[in-house]
């Protein structure tokens, strides 16, 4: 999508040269022949030329303008980024090899043999222990998930219903003994789990202020993500920002410390580190155990594994946790290597550029210096030189090509003959870097066979002026502030770090003042894909999408955040089936036809979920019995609303959703 100019003057030659022509009477009447072989008529031709080009370059944006006007919305191109991943390490030998620091670099190749660097994000320790069994469910009803783990399948971690007491059991081959430091590193399905929404989570702890101290000066990070590329120091007064922790789910971490014991690690005591915001976000989890596994037996499984268990401890979680995949001694790592090397000699000539030995630049981070009169001179970075001064060491990086720009010795310092510059970044291959899973790397120094089981993905190269302007426009339509009742509903679905079904805003209402005009009250009901019979938001989601809202609103509106309330209900029916219909499978059917009818996230007459508040008509439930295949017609109704029958329509009020109960069907057999 292209970014739509205004056409400050649609005028072309021939029209110009007309409304020349036209002119001759007012201005000159005594000019009489206005013939192509009269030279006056030429000169207007020569000059409806000029003209025409002075209306092409009026139409005309440089590039240098537009991407000023972009900045003025808010948007600028973006840099390189670099494909990240998750990488696997097994011991190579009998030996285990040393922890392998973050930074470290790896090398490889793409699938063209050409050579690909990878960096490690995390500390890791490799450990000889291999997981065969992953199992999940509540004690007494515990699931076998290894065979769908192997295929590939996307796993419930806790069962698809989970509920406080559900676990997570994984089984190693081999005892995992005191100290000995596994990680874990979890990769989620549902697509809202990535490092975007690790991103969008952090923008919005920083819009509420939250931060947490640094970590230190080696490798900036964001308490709870990966370390971040080291480049400029960060503005003063900056903070990292924490992860907030999950707004409800609690999970405690455990380990078999004999027949039947399971004993907790301890957060405080560094035994356990969570990176996965309770398992609802990609990332790895660290257990230090202070005591060696023991081995047993744990649900269908009969061979003894030395478990680790994750358990539900309280809260819910907006949507049933699913495993895409799992790597024991996992870590991130993104495609980009460490590049410090001389940048280019100064000439002393205005606007000089140099040429980066590798590009792209990752994120535009780069450290330019330059040694004069004894010193070391840091170099700046900056969009363009329009407040740059005669003394600024200031340069313009484009990060793509790798290409350096200085200034004039007016707007920016001139690079002073002779000297040497010294630049250090990490290049990327960017949209090269994606490669497919599977692919086998070396670790310098470390006997250890690695390999990617996840794809390296998200690389990309630096944004164009026009997708930078494409994606300006896209900003026109986007939802940044909540005005309208559709503002409200797609603001609250897209709450970071939570993952709801469906939202309904409701103005001039407030569910604690049900009968009256409640003005300037926004009430926004929301409804979350669990418990599976009746869907609530838990009070910590009610508070996230709260916050969320209250940042964007307007000024002067009072926002309420709440969830359904559910009536049970139940249908008591007689009907008369087909000749050769199944009695029980009849009754089933129909059984499941009403439970998808009163559905609250799928349900209802359009099949978008039970709309809140809509009265349950008799009429369309006869419809839902009379269109099950084998049923000839309906011969009683009843519908059975909190204990109470009724022949009639039952009323849910503003905020009520049906919560179908056990439906008794009598088939009545045929004469």
């Amino acid at each position: 999508m292209s970014l739509p100019l205004p056409q400050l003057d649609d005028r072309r030659w021939a029209d110009l040269v007309e409304e020349g022509r036209s002119l001759i009477p007012l201005y000159a009447p005594e000019w009489t022949d206005h013939n192509v072989h009269d030279p006056g008529i030429t000169l207007i031709e020569l000059l409806a030329w000029v003209a025409e080009m002075d209306v092409y370059w009026a139409n005309r944006v440089p590039a240098e303008r537009a991407q000023k006007l972009l900045a003025l919305v808010g948007v600028t191109p973006r840099p390189p980024r670099a494909a990240r991943t998750v990488l696997a390490f097994r011991p190579a030998g009998e030996t285990l090899p040393p922890p392998l620091p973050a930074g470290l670099e790896l090398t490889g190749t793409d699938l063209a043999g050409d050579p690909v660097v990878l960096r490690l994000l995390d500390p890791v320790s490799v450990v000889a222990a291999r997981l065969t069994t992953i199992q999940a469910g509540r004690v007494g009803a515990i699931e076998d998930l290894t065979a769908r783990w192997l295929r590939g399948e996307a796993v419930p971690l806790f069962g698809d219903d989970p509920r406080p007491g559900a676990a997570l059991y994984l089984g190693f081959d081999e005892a995992l003994g005191k100290d000995e430091e596994v990680s874990l590193y979890f990769t989620l399905a549902g697509g809202r789990s990535g490092w975007d929404e690790r991103e969008r989570l952090l923008e919005e702890a920083r819009l509420a202020g939250e931060d947490c101290p640094s970590p230190g000066p080696v490798s900036p990070c964001r308490c709870g993500g990966h370390p971040e590329p080291v480049g400029e120091e960060e503005e003063e007064g900056e903070a990292p920002v924490s992860l907030p922790p999950h707004p409800s789910a609690r999970i405690v971490w455990e380990m078999l410390a004999g027949p039947g014991v399971w004993r907790p690690l301890d957060r405080k005591a560094g035994e356990v580190t969570d990176g996965t915001r309770s398992l609802t976000l990609d990332g790895r989890v660290v257990v230090k155990l202070p005591a060696g596994l023991a081995s047993g037996r744990v649900g269908p499984v009969k061979t003894e594994r030395f478990y680790l268990r994750c358990r539900l401890a309280g809260g819910a979680w907006d949507a049933a946790p699913a495993l895409a995949h799992l790597a024991v001694n996992g870590a991130a790592a993104d495609q980009s290597e460490a590049v410090a090397s001389p940048a280019g000699r100064g000439s002393g000539e205005p606007w000089q550029r140099m040429a980066l030995p590798k590009a792209a630049v990752e994120d535009g981070a780069i450290e330019l210096t330059s040694p004069e009169g004894g010193e070391v001179v840091s170099w700046t970075v900056r969009p363009d030189f329009d407040l740059s001064r005669r003394g600024d060491s200031h340069f313009r990086l484009d990060a793509d090509r790798g290409l350096l720009t200085f200034g004039d010795g007016e707007a920016g310092r001139r690079v002073p003959p002779g000297v040497t510059l010294t630049a250090r970044y990490r290049a990327t291959r960017a949209a090269q870097g994606n490669l497919p899973a599977g692919r086998e790397w070396t670790a310098p120094g470390f006997d250890v066979s690695v390999t990617n089981p996840v794809p390296l993905a998200g690389g990309a190269a630096a944004e164009t002026l026009g997708e930078a302007a494409a994606r300006a426009v896209e900003l026109v339509d986007a939802r940044l502030r909540a005005v309208t009742l559709a503002d409200f509903e797609a603001l609250a679905l897209s709450t970071p770090g939570t993952q709801l079904a469906r939202a309904s805003a409701r103005a001039n209402f407030d569910p604690s003042l049900p009968c009256l005009a409640a003005t300037g009250v926004i009430t926004v009901l929301v409804v979350p894909f669990l418990p599976r019979r009746k869907p609530s938001p838990s009070p910590g989601t009610r508070r996230a999408v709260a916050a969320g809202l209250a940042r964007r609103r307007v000024i002067g509106t009072r926002v309420v955040v709440t969830g359904p309330t559910y009536r049970d209900l139940f249908v008591r029916a007689r009907v008369r089936p087909f000749p050769g219909t199944d009695p029980a499978e009849l009754s089933r059917r129909i059984a499941a036809a009403l439970d998808a009818f009163f559905d609250p996230l799928t349900g209802g007459p359009e099949g978008g979920g039970w709309p809140f508040g809509r009265d349950v008509y008799r009429s369309e439930v006869l419809q839902v019995i009379d269109e099950t295949p084998g049923v000839d017609h309906v011969l009683s109704l009843e519908l059975v609303v909190d204990g109470e029958g009724r022949c009639s329509n039952v009323c849910l009020g503003a905020t009520g959703l049906p919560a179908a109960g056990t439906h008794e069907i009598e088939v009545e057999a045929r004469a």
